[in-house]
């Protein structure tokens, strides 16, 4: 099932657990993601969907909720998969199975979707983000 999300309200949100490990971010800092946790984004990272709307600094080892402004995409959406989600899977694109399910885990090439976070446990199976707009 495709769920839209926040198709017609603001576009802050709260990822838990979404900070990377020993790092510091200041409201408006640009984030990128690391396997799975938002880090300050650099002039290498190429895509950037998240600006940080609070200060945050993190311990080692530790990760931090943090607020975050969604600047990219259409319409959110919760999603269903075809297996069992994990954290590392923030900030990936993936294919879809079929009209109505994600391949959480695919090495496809149509990268239909963005997952920018997990619903409920692993096993739910289910994520939230955005579809991909294609420009070739």
């Amino acid at each position: 099932m495709y769920k839209p999300l926040r198709y017609d309200a603001g576009r802050l949100s709260t990822i838990k657990d979404g900070t990377a490990s020993s790092t510091t971010i200041t409201k408006f800092d640009g984030l990128a993601w690391t396997s799975g946790y938002v880090r300050r984004a650099i002039g290498t990272d190429v895509e950037i969907r998240l600006l940080a709307m609070e200060d945050i600094t993190t311990a080692a080892g530790e990760h931090e909720d943090i607020q975050v402004l969604y600047i990219g995409g259409g319409v959110e959406f919760e999603c269903d998969t075809t297996g069992n989600m994990a954290i590392s899977y923030r900030g990936t694109k993936v294919d879809m199975t079929d009209h109505d399910t994600l391949d959480e885990d695919s090495a496809g090439t149509d990268y239909a979707f963005y997952i920018i976070d997990m619903v409920g446990a692993t096993t739910d199976k289910k994520c939230r983000g955005y579809f991909v707009q294609k420009v070739s």
